[in-house]
């Protein structure tokens, strides 16, 4: 990442948490858990199991980024970033309402496994599953990414801050198959050399970017 881009990365962070506030109700608060930026939900909190409320005891953050929905027309760019295509498998990492692995069925025909650790997202976006009639393509798994297998999936999506980024792109890139691709929306992956930088705006006028790497042998990145 060059000093430009180390700057704006800020920048573009706080513009998403000011999103974030605007569209909270009045009872949700944000607060900070060790090095992650954690939503802390009410409704959630009152139906977490006691690991949850265990991790949260010890200071562990239960999400890596709180849930912020990607617009449809961003989604429907990074698959298209990605080349999608027959045969592949996308995995999305904190798939939210699920509308990632949802466009991704609908549109491609390909398998698509959303990951969420929201109890309540999980049940909203199977129930989109269904409601679509996609349940033969479409599996939304309650797993925490940090520990889930990658290696089944061609494309990987996210939309995370950046220091949980930092933290999955070791995984990502180690479990991944040759030939992968992997799109993260508005974050980068440190000073892992993306291989297209692609920005789009949203219907809101809010501009986006989308970062691609593919995924060779003989160019997979290394950690520092």
């Amino acid at each position: 990442m060059d000093r430009a881009s180390a700057e704006r990365e800020p920048v573009k962070l706080l513009i998403d948490i000011c999103i974030l506030l605007c569209s909270l109700p009045v009872t949700a608060g944000v607060g900070v858990f060790g090095t992650g930026l954690t939503l802390r939900r009410p409704a959630v909190d009152a139906v977490a199991g006691p690991e949850r409320q265990a991790a949260r005891a010890d200071g562990e953050a239960p999400y890596l980024a709180p849930y912020v929905p990607t617009p449809q027309e961003v989604v429907d760019r990074m698959l298209e970033l990605a080349k999608v295509a027959d045969g592949d498998v996308v995995y999305d990492l904190g798939s939210g309402d699920g509308r990632v692995v949802i466009t991704a069925a609908a549109r491609y025909g390909v398998k698509a496994v959303g990951f969420e650790i929201d109890p309540s997202l999980v049940t909203a976006s199977r129930d989109r599953v269904r409601e679509a009639g996609l349940e033969h393509l479409v599996e939304i798994r309650e797993e925490d990414i940090q520990t889930a297998d990658l290696s089944p999936a061609t494309v990987v999506t996210l939309y995370l801050y950046p220091d949980a980024n930092l933290r999955l792109r070791s995984r990502i890139m180690r479990q991944l198959k040759p030939g992968s691709r992997v799109v993260s929306h508005q974050y980068a992956m440190g000073n892992w050399q993306p291989d297209r930088v692609d920005r789009i705006k949203d219907s809101m006028g809010h501009l986006r970017t989308l970062y691609l790497w593919r995924i060779e042998d003989d160019s997979r990145p290394k950690s520092p």
